[in-house]
C-alpha cells in the first residue's frame, strides 16, 4: 500500500501565517513567506502552473473536491502522482489523498502552491463531466410519471426542435456538445467520433493519426448530442435513414475553429464524425512541412512553374490536401487566379475562390473543370482524380497553360503514373502534361520535451548504416546529417506536456519523382512500366518515403517505429 508523503510540521512564526494569507503584503512577499512555509514543511514550492496539464492526470482528483481543497494533480511519474496543494496541512484533504493513494496504488508527493496557480491548473479541467451530469439530470427531470417512455420525451424533444432551433440553446446538451469540441481542441484532436454501441454511446478523439478513448454517456444522452450537433450544422433532424453532411464554426480563445460534420447510419443508431479544421495549422513553411532536401527543392521548383500537373498521392489521412493547400497559400498572390475544385471544401483560404462539387445535381469533378477553364484560371486545384474523363480534363488543363494540383490514391509515387495508364490517358499525353508526383505520409513527432537518446543493437545498427550508405552525401548534408556521427535513436520517455505519449505534432515523410527526359521516354516508350521507371529514380537518386523517414529518424524528430507503421520497411524485424 503506498503512502501519502508528507512531513506533518508546523509553522510556529505567526508572521509567516500573516504573510500566506496575503494580509497587507505586497505578492512579492506573500511568494517568500510562502516558500518558507514549503521549505519547513519540507516540500516542493511551485511558482508557475505547467503549460499543459493532460486531462487523464487532472482527472484523478475529481473536479468538485480538487475545487473545493485547493488541490490538483498535475504530472504523473511512474508510480508517483505529483499533486500541488494550496494548503498542504488541511486534514481532510490529505485523507481524499490517502484514499486516492490506496486505491490507484499509487504514492503522493505534494507541492506548495499559491491559489492563483491552484486556481490555473483548474482550469485544466474541461468541464464535460460536469456538463454530462447536468444533461442526465435535466434529461431525468423530464421523465415523468406520466408512463411515457424517456426515450418518446427525447424524440418529442427533437421534433419541437425541429421547428424552432434555438430550443437547445441553453440546455445542458448544448453545454455538453460544447464541452465535447473544446476539449477536442486542447488536446489537439483533427476529428471526434461519436458512435452508438448496444448500452451506451462512445466519444473517441484521433489525435496525432491515432484514436483515443475520451468519454461515454447512455444512449439518450447520446440522441441528444447528436440532435443538437444537427441543429449546429443545419442538417435535418428528422433524417436517420441516409448520410448527411454539413459544417459549423466553434470560438476558442478568441480563435476560429471550422467543424465539417459526417453522419453516418448505423446498426444501432447513428455515427457522427467531426472533422476539426484549425486555420492556425495551416503550414507554409517547406521544412516545418517536412519537405526537406532535395524532395523540398523539386517542388519549391515545380510550383513556380507557369503550368503543368503537380500530383500528391498516398492513402486516406495521409495529408494530401494539406499539403496542396499550403501550396495554394505560397502561390495566393493578386496576380494569381486560382480556383479550386473540392469534395468538400476544407479550409477556406481568403482570396481563393473555392467551389465544391455536387455529383447529386450533377456537378461533378469533370464537369466543374470544365467550367473552371471559362473562369479565366492561373492556378487549378482539383481535389482528387478518380477517373479517365477528369484526368483527360487535367492533363488538357496543363497544357493549355494551367498549373494544375491534384491527388490520387496510390501507395507510392511511381505507381501514379501506370494508374493514369489504367484510366485511359494517351502516355505521350502524361509525359506532356505531368511534372512532377510525389507520395507522402504522416508521422508522429517526438514531443521535444521529453526526447531522449536510446541504446541501438548492433544488429540494427548494422542495417541502419546499410541504408545510410545508399543515400548521396550531398543528400545527407541537406538533412544536417553527419554519418561520421554514426547511428543515434531517440524517442520520447512520456511527460505532462505530450500525455505522456512521447509524442507531439506529426510530420510528413514524402518521394517525390520528376518527370525528367528519361522519363518521360520510359512513359511513352514502355507505356509507364514500373520496374523501368524504379530503376530510373534509383538512377536520379531519389530518396523514398522510407529513406526520408529514416534520415529524419536519425535527425530525431520521429521514431524508427513510427517510419515503419506507415511504409513497407522491415528494420526492425527481429528486433523486437
Amino acid at each position: 500500500m503506498s503512502d501519502v508523503t508528507l512531513e506533518q510540521e508546523k509553522i510556529s512564526d505567526s508572521a509567516d501565517d500573516v504573510a500566506v494569507t496575503g494580509v497587507g503584503t505586497s505578492e512579492e512577499a506573500d511568494e517568500i513567506a510562502l516558500k518558507k512555509r514549503a521549505e519547513s514543511l519540507g516540500m516542493p514550492f511551485i511558482g508557475e502552473a505547467p503549460k499543459k496539464i493532460e486531462r487523464s492526470v487532472i482527472g484523478y482528483i475529481p473536479e468538485d473536491a480538487a475545487s473545493k481543497y485547493r488541490m490538483a494533480v498535475y504530472e504523473k511519474s511512474g508510480d508517483t502522482l505529483r499533486v500541488a496543494m494550496a494548503d498542504p496541512e488541511d486534514f481532510e484533504a490529505l485523507n481524499i489523498l490517502r484514499f486516492l493513494a490506496e486505491k490507484e496504488q499509487k504514492s503522493i508527493e505534494i507541492s506548495l502552491a499559491p491559489r492563483a496557480v491552484i486556481n490555473e491548473m483548474l482550469k485544466s479541467y474541461t468541464g464535460t463531466d460536469r456538463a454530462l451530469k447536468e444533461a442526465i439530470l435535466s434529461l431525468k427531470s423530464d421523465d415523468t410519471s406520466t408512463g411515457v417512455s424517456l426515450v418518446t420525451d427525447l424524440e418529442s424533444e427533437i421534433e419541437t426542435a425541429r421547428q424552432d432551433k434555438e430550443v437547445l440553446q441553453d440546455a445542458p446538451i448544448a453545454r455538453l456538445v460544447e464541452s465535447i469540441v473544446k476539449h477536442a481542441i486542447e488536446a489537439r484532436a483533427s476529428d471526434i467520433h461519436i458512435e452508438p454501441a448496444e448500452e451506451n454511446y462512445r466519444v473517441r478523439f484521433r489525435v496525432d493519426g491515432l484514436l483515443h478513448s475520451s468519454l461515454v454517456f447512455p444512449p439518450q444522452i447520446g440522441r441528444a448530442v447528436i440532435a443538437r450537433i444537427k441543429i449546429l450544422s443545419n442538417l435535418k433532424i428528422d433524417e436517420k435513414r441516409k448520410p448527411q453532411d454539413g459544417r459549423f464554426r466553434a470560438e476558442h480563445e478568441g480563435a476560429t475553429v471550422d467543424l465539417r460534420i459526417s453522419t453516418l447510419p448505423v446498426v444501432n443508431g447513428e455515427k457522427v464524425v467531426m472533422r476539426i479544421l484549425d486555420k492556425k495549422d495551416n503550414i507554409v513553411d517547406f521544412k516545418q512541412m517536412g519537405l526537406w532536401g532535395r524532395t523540398g527543392e523539386v517542388m519549391r521548383k515545380k510550383i513556380s512553374d507557369p503550368y503543368g500537373i503537380i500530383l500528391m498521392t498516398g492513402p486516406t489521412g495521409s495529408g494530401k490536401s494539406t499539403t496542396l493547400y499550403s501550396f495554394l497559400q505560397i502561390l495566393n498572390q493578386d496576380e494569381r487566379n486560382i480556383i479550386t475544385l473540392e469534395d468538400p471544401v476544407e479550409y477556406s483560404i481568403q482570396g481563393i475562390n473555392q467551389s465544391q462539387v455536387k455529383p447529386e445535381i450533377g456537378y461533378t469533378f469533370a464537369n466543374g473543370l470544365r467550367s473552371i477553364l471559362r473562369q479565366d484560371p492561373n492556378v487549378i486545384m482539383v481535389g482528387e482524380i478518380r477517373d479517365g474523363e477528369t484526368a483527360e480534363l487535367a492533363i488538357h488543363s496543363a497544357l493549355t497553360g494551367h498549373l494544375v494540383l491534384s491527388t490520387l490514391h496510390t501507395n507510392n509515387a511511381i505507381g501514379s503514373i501506370p494508374r493514369f495508364v489504367d484510366m485511359g490517358v494517351e502516355p505521350f499525353l502524361i509525359a506532356s502534361a505531368v511534372q512532377v508526383v510525389a507520395a507522402q505520409r504522416l508521422v508522429r513527432r517526438i514531443c521535444p520535451d521529453c526526447r531522449e537518446e536510446i541504446d541501438v543493437m548492433p544488429s540494427l545498427r548494422k542495417k541502419l548504416e546499410e541504408i545510410v550508405l545508399q543515400v548521396d552525401a550531398t543528400e545527407l548534408k541537406a538533412y544536417g546529417y553527419d554519418p561520421s556521427k554514426g547511428v543515434h535513436l531517440y524517442h520520447g520517455k512520456g511527460c505532462g506536456t505530450c500525455g505522456n505519449t512521447g509524442y507531439k505534432g506529426r510530420i510528413a515523410i514524402y518521394e517525390a519523382l520528376e518527370l525528367t527526359e528519361e522519363v518521360k521516354r520510359i512513359v511513352i516508350d514502355d507505356r509507364a512500366n514500373e520496374a523501368r521507371l524504379q530503376e530510373e529514380a534509383k538512377r536520379q537518386k531519389m530518396l523514398t518515403m522510407r529513406q526520408d523517414g529514416i534520415l529524419k529518424v536519425f535527425c530525431g524528430v520521429t521514431t524508427l517505429a513510427e517510419v515503419e507503421r506507415v511504409t513497407d520497411g522491415d528494420v526492425l524485424v527481429d528486433e523486437e
